[in-house]
């Protein structure tokens, strides 16, 4: 797992919101991957005593980014505001990136308008065969309601060796890495301009969708209207929503096997994109794709409305 040095920023992880931790577990192995156990989420207090937050998750860990879901365990604020979220729909709610320094980044967004939390570091202890061992991961987050799409967040990772252990990232879908994470937006170019401002990096459009490359990984914004005709089988809930994300298969044959054995239906195939709707996705879409697929979603639209065409005969 290769972490952001510098100035670098990364798509660290997303994270779905579920009411049932285990139930979103297995779906998830019916996807072809291996789930950690149920994680109490805990942080420090001021005399340092560790608290639960409110929040449990499970873990999908990949060999560069992870899947992240997260149920309310007990009644805190965070708990409800997960709550609140699940109220709009289930899926994709949570967006982190990775970044070395969260102090710096914090007043780079406080001069660029962002209403934003102090920094906490959530810990947990973990078993290892040097004993038990406490990990830590620093989260930046903005104000509840600063970012409309949900939990817009930034992390830094201090015990990356206590997430990816030995065979946590072997998966029978051979999925490796999260690349892409795609957002309907009712206003792009107000959208665009705000993650501009979060990110530090410039919005790219092409095949009518609008792109924030980073250094591992992208986000990528459309319209109602391009969701519909890109999108095969799209059903909007209610607006911004958290579409889906991509992620790339070192073994996009082996891929399609497991989700054909396992009766997962797809929306889509090709050579190089597997595409999964929000029944069996958590409720959010899921595009695997090989390595050779540097833009997914945008390949995405290219091949499946050159396979409308062909369907109705159209040139």
């Amino acid at each position: 797992m290769i972490q952001p040095e510098g100035h670098q920023l990364f798509l660290d992880h997303v994270g779905y919101f579920v009411p049932d931790l285990d139930i979103a577990a297995s779906q998830l192995e019916k996807l072809g991957f291996r789930v950690s156990k149920t994680n109490t989420q805990k942080s420090p207090n001021e005399q340092g005593e560790l608290i639960p937050t409110g929040t449990s998750n499970r873990l999908v860990m990949l060999k560069q980014g992870f899947l992240e879901t997260l149920a309310a365990t007990s009644p805190t604020p965070l708990a409800d505001q997960l709550t609140h979220a699940l109220s709009r729909y289930q899926g994709l709610h949570l967006i982190a990136l990775a970044h070395a320094d969260l102090p710096g980044q914090r007043e780079r967004l406080i001069q660029q308008n962002f209403a934003m939390q102090q920094c906490i570091t959530l810990r947990r202890w973990v078993p290892t065969p040097d004993g038990e061992r406490q990990t830590g991961i620093s989260v930046l987050r903005t104000q509840p309601g600063e970012m409309a799409e949900g939990r817009v967040q930034m992390v830094t990772n201090h015990t990356p060796e206590l997430f990816w252990t030995p065979g946590s990232t072997d998966h029978e879908n051979c999925a490796e890495a999260i690349t892409d994470l795609l957002i309907c937006v009712p206003d792009p170019g107000e959208a665009a301009s705000r993650y501009e401002r979060y990110t530090g990096k410039t919005a790219r459009s092409t095949d009518g969708l609008v792109a924030f490359p980073m250094d591992h990984g992208r986000l990528v914004l459309m319209t109602p209207d391009k969701a519909t005709s890109m999108l095969p089988g799209f059903a909007m809930p209610s607006l911004p929503y958290m579409a889906g994300i991509a992620i790339r298969s070192n073994n996009i044959d082996v891929t399609r096997s497991v989700l054909e054995r396992n009766g997962v239906p797809l929306l889509f195939t090709s050579k190089t994109l597997l595409y999964v709707g929000p029944g069996n996705g958590l409720g959010s879409y899921m595009l695997f794709h090989t390595d050779s697929i540097e833009e997914p979603w945008s390949a995405l639209a290219h091949e499946s409305g050159v396979a409308a065409k062909r369907s109705t005969g159209c040139d």
